[in-house]
């Protein structure tokens, strides 16, 4: 925006107003903005809080939201035009301070698109400008957008805008999902272990001192309360946020977490797009680190086994702060600073009780310093014996103390009185100190419980599956109704059984210790009977099913077509609900699966939440569930069964584009429906077959597949069946075939489609449709096809639809010689498919750019990028496109050297390793 029109606008805030030597008004200066920050501050909010609102003050002073945003974040032009450059990695064509201004002033002052000459003389800011700004200045792209903005819009952008703005002002709100367990009990003690860290942590602050810190110990001595002080006392000093993982290294009963699926669940967590999260262990650590890089944020990884389970997940980020505990001592991670922690002295351990027990100031001394003898100085024995005290009142410390003694007695008492073999004393005699065992402290919780019936909830916490129990999962377990689980685990909590944790829609959640849950293991075991402990997870499993079964998960023969179907009308909300509880409770879910049998319930447990979770993007753990479930199925010799899970399993290897894998799973599940005689899976596993070997150009076996699943089809009379056939078989004729047979088979699965109602065949059919009217020369039928499968693509939610949508709008500009116009399509296409993993798409669009490259004339080493990195994708997936695209390259390397143009050293790397000669 120019001065005069920024002051014009300004004049109504203030008459006086007047502009700085920057460009700025004085209600939006350097000056204006410092007082701003100063009244902001001073109301309480903290330094990452005041974006937002400051970015309101600047545009109700009259700011455009480029600039509010840009002043917000205290950039000068130079600066955002820098940043943009490192963003993009765009040597070539670098971003300058100018043509931020310019972006910041489109589509021009308030008018000039009447004027029309005057709106168009600066350039517009493309989607994919607007996502790069929205990344530096730490806000989504659709911020940055205002009425005059959308105006002067294309329509996919503004209907881009109106997704982004629905879906973000209908999403119910939601907790942040960083892993941060709730703390309620006050901190006490460990004074040097909180200067130690302090220190620890100013240093990094200030001078980049070490990043990562180990804190080691015993379980119970208070690693994850030391950490969670850490959290509260400096996550404001770590704008990007905190990120808390339990690695599950001793949670009892739990395998410890992999690597690659807690790079997974952080990536996921950070806002990375589950679409974009690769497969191998190696490549996700690549990106938690290259996501990080930037960022200042805390990072908690709570429970580690070894250093072997977090090396990978250590992100390189010189100003954040990485924080594991651990019981062993981390000697492997070089570099790293370490803490041991250890059981606490007589004084802090001592203000620990007194103050967590309400203690008076005449409170019997002795037997407090007999009670914290016996729980050994571990904090969580002493919050224990504390939440006793403070329940009851401090008359019960000295008989608490007559009965430790009493017990320390009996665990030292000889053979002959039997004692010494009792199961809790001699499983929590890992726990010792000098005789004592941390059994006492549990037991005498234990016992003072007032009913037999709670007794016995605490017992089967040794056997619960998950870190976190609600009474809704307590119920089953317990077999009670929900009504009476909800006082039973309300009553475990009083007596310090269990922490709190982050409630839910359906009420309080707790966290169950390691501790806590070895002791009531070892009470089950030796006070229930053998069978009460799969009879109590097995009650689980099934209330957990009858959640899964209400998510709405298809089988393969309803689901040809596409990766989902459109989900089926919902008029109660089950489907929802059920899909936000499997969301809420997949690690329990994942613990029922893991702990439980070879039963048909486990294993349709597993299927259920294998498919649901690869839908969400959750494909290491989808993936390891699903083959849980074929196991089961195997066993069980449910042929039926485990021609699904196969059909899953080519769908989810499908979405992750391991299109080999892929094969051979839709092949397995052909073989079963064929040998089952069942005419609908045979059809459903040979076009799902058919899908991916188009994808990578084996068009004949694909043709063939798809000709038999039409002739199943009608046979069957599914129209569905028959019209994703037919949409197969003009994808065929189209690519390398005859045009207008393509064309009937298109116009015939539209009308299937219209006819059914299915939106998926009719968005594809339509882009199918432009697509061969494009190539046969009817530019405006094309655009007409093309625009609307884009806008039912938009609707259904079908990224990839979209992606291909653009790509062939830009083919049509580009046919039609308007090649700036191509470009902007082939950008948006392009950033669609790196964001939704689509590697195909995104070689096509690569390729598409380098053709415009080429037809732009000059000599350039553009288009020999541009081809390498689309021959490397297509290769890659063993796409057989791939030979033609490296003649192509080939060319373009002899066109730089008939030019003498020299390319970049990394781009002659790049090359070399394909083998060609620079």
């Amino acid at each position: 925006m120019s001065q005069k029109s920024t002051v014009s606008q300004k004049s109504t805030v203030s008459q006086k107003s007047t502009v700085s030597r920057n460009g700025d008004t004085d209600v939006v200066g350097a000056e204006a903005r410092k007082e701003l920050r100063r009244i902001l501050l001073g109301i309480g909010l903290r330094e990452n809080e005041l974006l937002e609102p400051l970015v309101a003050e600047l545009r109700y002073r009259g700011c455009r939201p480029r600039r509010a945003w840009r002043l917000a974040n205290e950039f000068i032009q130079q600066q955002v035009a820098d940043e943009f450059n490192r963003l993009t990695g765009k040597a070539s064509a670098p971003m300058k301070a100018a043509r931020i201004s310019e972006y910041e002033s489109w589509p021009g002052p308030r008018g000039a698109a009447a004027e029309g000459s005057r709106a168009r003389a600066h350039p517009r800011p493309t989607l994919e400008v607007l996502k790069n700004l929205a990344a530096i200045y730490r806000t989504s792209w659709d911020q940055l957008v205002d009425t005059a903005d959308l105006a002067h819009m294309p329509g996919t952008e503004v209907a881009a805008y109106r997704a982004v703005v629905s879906r973000r002002t209908t999403a119910l709100p939601a907790a942040s999902d960083t892993g941060f367990p709730s703390g309620l009990v006050p901190f006490v003690g460990r004074s040097e272990q909180q200067r130690m860290l302090r220190e620890r942590v100013e240093a990094h602050l200030s001078a980049g001192g070490p990043r990562v810190h180990v804190v080691n110990g015993l379980a119970g001595v208070g690693k994850t309360a030391l950490a969670r002080w850490l959290v509260e006392t400096f996550e404001d000093r770590y704008p990007d946020g905190v990120i808390w993982e339990d690695l599950h290294g001793h949670t009892d009963g739990r395998k410890a977490r992999e690597p690659a699926g807690v790079l997974e669940q952080v990536l996921l967590k950070i806002g990375v797009a589950p679409e974009t999260i690769e497969n191998d262990t190696s490549r996700r650590a690549a990106r938690w680190r290259l996501e990080m890089r930037d960022r200042r944020s805390l990072v908690v990884l709570d429970n580690a086994l070894d250093s072997k389970q977090v090396r990978a997940l250590l992100p390189e980020a010189r100003d954040g702060f990485v924080l594991i505990t651990s019981r062993h001592k981390l000697t492997g991670l070089t570099g790293a600073m370490p803490l041991q922690l250890d059981a606490m002295g007589p004084a802090e351990a001592e203000q620990l009780l007194v103050e967590l027990g309400h203690l008076p100031t005449n409170y019997d001394v002795d037997a407090a310093r007999l009670v914290l003898r016996t729980a050994g100085g571990l904090p969580l024995a002493i919050r224990l014996i504390a939440g006793q005290i403070a329940y009851q009142g401090p008359d019960l410390l000295g008989t608490a103390a007559a009965e430790f003694t009493k017990l320390a007695d009996r665990m030292r008492a000889g053979p002959g009185d039997g004692a010494e073999d009792s199961l809790p004393e001699r499983a929590l005699d890992l726990f010792s100190a000098e005789g004592e065992t941390l059994s006492a402290a549990f037991e005498l919780s234990y016992q003072r419980l007032p009913d037999p019936v709670l007794r016995r909830a605490v017992r089967l916490l040794g056997w619960f599956p998950g870190t976190e129990i609600t009474a809704e999962t307590l119920a089953p377990m317990v077999d009670v109704p929900q009504a009476q689980a909800f006082g039973l685990i309300r009553q475990i909590f009083e007596v310090g059984l269990l922490d709190p944790a982050e409630g839910g829609p359906t009420g309080q959640r707790y966290r169950i210790h390691d501790v806590t849950r070895l002791f009531a293991r070892v009470k089950a075991d030796a006070e229930d009977p053998p069978t009460e402990h799969p009879a109590a997870v097995g009650r689980l499993v099934r209330q957990c099913l009858l959640v899964a079964r209400q998510a709405g998960v298809q089988r393969p023969y309803e689901a040809v077509g596409g990766f989902s179907a459109p989900p089926a009308p919902d008029p109660t909300g089950a489907t929802e609900r059920a899909r936000d509880w499997l969301n809420r409770e997949r690690e329990l879910l994942l613990g029922c699966v893991s702990v439980t049998g070879t039963d048909p319930d486990t294993g349709e447990l597993a299927r259920l939440l294998g498919a649901h979770l690869s839908e969400l993007g959750h494909l290491s753990d989808a993936e390891g569930l699903l083959f849980r479930a074929l196991d089961i199925a195997k066993e069980g010799g449910d042929r039926l069964t485990c021609c699904d899970i196969y059909f899953e399993l080519g769908t989810l290897y499908r979405r992750a584009c391991r299109y080999e894998t892929a094969s051979t799973a839709f092949q397995e599940a052909h073989d079963i429906a064929t040998a089952l005689g069942d005419s609908r899976l045979i059809a459903a596993s040979l076009w799902g077959f058919a899908e991916v070997v188009r994808t990578i150009g084996d068009y004949d076996r694909a043709r063939s597949a798809y000709s038999d699943v039409l002739g199943m089809a009608r046979q069957l009379e599914n129209p569905k069946f028959e019209g994703d056939a037919l949409r197969g078989l003009g994808h065929m004729e189209r690519t390398g075939g005859d045009r207008a047979i393509a064309h009937r088979c298109y116009l015939d699965a539209l009308t299937i489609a219209s006819e059914i109602g299915d939106r998926y065949s009719l968005g594809w059919s339509l882009w199918g449709l432009g697509s061969v009217s494009r190539e046969s020369g009817r530019f405006a039928t094309a655009r007409g096809q093309l625009d609307e499968a884009y806008r039912i693509g938009t609707e259904i939610g079908d990224h990839l639809l979209r992606a291909d949508c653009l790509r062939g709008l830009g083919h049509l500009e580009r046919d039609a010689g308007d090649l700036d116009a191509a470009q902007e399509y082939y950008a948006d296409s392009l950033e669609i498919t790196r964001r939704t993993r689509d590697p195909h798409g995104e070689a096509d669009v690569l390729r598409a750019l380098a053709y415009i490259a080429i037809r732009s004339g000059g000599a350039h080493w553009r288009p020999c990028d541009l081809l390498h990195k689309s021959l490397l994708l297509y290769e890659g997936m063993g796409i057989k496109l791939a030979d033609q695209v490296r003649a192509e390259l080939t060319q373009a390397l002899d066109r730089c050297r008939r030019e003498s143009v020299t390319l970049p050293d990394r781009v002659q790397e790049d090359l070399r390793r394909l083998g060609f000669d620079c």
